[in-house]
């Protein structure tokens, strides 16, 4: 018999949320991606109270999950993407952040996933062969589903390949 004990060590958490938005509130959101130039600070604008206060909600949730201290949680940027036929949004990280997060206002069947990458730099440089999980897969993916969302450490490499 094999006696074999195993840590959990340098665990990176995703977190998938649910937005709860009314229709209308999803159209208003909408809206605001869509049609106005200037879209970096959606957590102010009326359409996004909901889904600001959820993410807030959220975010609180993790924090305290994770035992982490803090006096205050805020917001500092929220903003809106839109990828058509053949967009790309490279690889990146959120400087200057605890957590980040995306939340799927649109999507379909043909949207690109977005893709997370093992942040342990040598843990690819030399392995066997394998049939990819999430013990072993220096990459994981999330294919976008409308009013779904996920937060993530801001630290965390991250891109959605091209749609």
């Amino acid at each position: 018999m094999v006696n074999v004990k195993t840590y959990q060590c340098f665990p990176t958490m995703i977190h998938e949320f649910r937005g709860e938005q009314t229709a209308k509130s999803h159209t208003d959101m909408l809206s605001v991606v869509k049609f106005e130039s200037r879209t970096d600070t959606l957590h102010q604008r009326p359409a996004f109270q909901n889904l600001t206060k959820r993410v807030l909600e959220c975010n609180k949730h993790i924090l305290d999950t994770d035992k982490y201290q803090y006096e205050n949680i805020e917001i500092t940027n929220m903003w809106g993407n839109t990828l058509s036929r053949g967009d790309d949004h490279p690889p990146h990280t959120h400087s200057n952040n605890i957590l980040s997060g995306v939340y799927y206002l649109q999507a379909s069947e043909e949207a690109s996933p977005i893709q997370f990458f093992d942040p342990r730099p040598q843990a690819s440089t030399f392995k066997p062969r394998n049939n990819s999980n999430w013990n072993n897969s220096s990459m994981i993916q999330f294919n976008p589903v409308v009013g779904i969302g996920f937060f993530f450490p801001s630290w965390l490499m991250h891109w959605v390949p091209s749609t």
